[in-house]
């Protein structure tokens, strides 16, 4: 094998590397559901159901900071990690807006490359349901 060969090699295996810490770092998401709290106490489908359904975000697993059209942290005063999660816990993280809060959790213990999420916005979306990788 010529040196010419070993090029495209080492692309392929940079890619690949590149795609295995991408998904250890970040998760990708999409909104399934949003719900609200009725008058009953009881969940109901948001009136953002209709604008948030199929909506992607990005979640950094090293910070907790959400980018993308669904429930973003870019105007969070702080976003913190609260668990990294594993094969037994959720990943956790909860975004400080001043007076109001979101949470997301990610169930990582979950089988498989797909991962529910649930988030909740006090003051916000309300509750939006979904799935990551």
């Amino acid at each position: 094998m010529g040196k010419n060969a070993s090029v495209p090699i080492a692309l392929v295996i940079m890619t690949l590397s590149g795609t295995v810490t991408a998904g250890r770092l970040a998760y990708d998401c999409e909104v399934i559901n949003v719900y609200h709290l009725s008058e009953k106490g009881e969940l109901a489908l948001s009136s953002w159901q209709a604008m948030m359904t199929g909506a992607q975000f990005h979640v950094s697993r090293l910070s907790g900071e959400i980018t993308g059209r669904a429930i973003p942290t870019l105007n969070a005063k702080s976003v913190q990690v609260v668990n990294q999660g594993s094969e037994e816990n959720s990943f956790k993280s909860v975004a400080d807006f001043g007076k109001q809060y979101q949470i997301l959790e990610v169930q990582e213990f979950r089988e498989g490359e797909t991962k529910p999420f649930v988030a909740s916005s006090m003051g916000g979306a309300g509750i939006v349901t979904g799935v990551c990788k």
